[in-house]
């Protein structure tokens, strides 16, 4: 989740929002889809917006990474946020698998499982333009 600050840099400076946003437009773009064909409403509900939420904090959260010149508390602060992301994300799926249905709580999952998904997709295809930028 969190990244270097002068990749943080790069990533914002060129695209377009919506490749930047891509796991969030897949997000939107499909809830019409999936809901027409029967998914629970209630567990997309809850896994698109607990994706989309913790999501944009995260992008608030690498930010302030990218200005903290300390490399042990920019390391330590990354990795509390990736734990706490998680956490409130495997929470979010198990709440509402729980007070509402079983089938809510896998939609939820499976939401977050695919944002998640093409989020790290993305992020790995930045990473792997970048280092060919750096060494060649």
């Amino acid at each position: 989740m969190s990244i270097s600050a002068a990749s943080a840099r790069t990533e914002r400076g060129r695209g377009s929002g919506a490749l930047l946003y891509l796991d969030i437009v897949l997000v939107l773009l499909v809830a019409a889809p999936a809901l027409a064909v029967g998914a629970p409403a209630l567990g997309y509900l809850v896994g698109a917006t607990a994706w989309i939420v913790l999501r944009i904090a995260s992008d608030a959260v690498d930010k302030r990474l990218a200005t903290e010149r300390d490399l042990r508390r920019r390391l330590g602060l990354g990795v509390a946020s990736s734990l706490a992301r998680v956490w409130i994300l495997a929470c979010a799926i198990m709440i509402v698998g729980v007070t509402a249905s079983r089938p809510d709580g896998l939609t939820a999952a499976l939401v977050i499982f695919g944002a998640f998904s093409v989020y790290f997709v993305r992020k790995a295809l930045v990473h792997r333009t970048q280092a060919r930028r750096i060494t060649g």
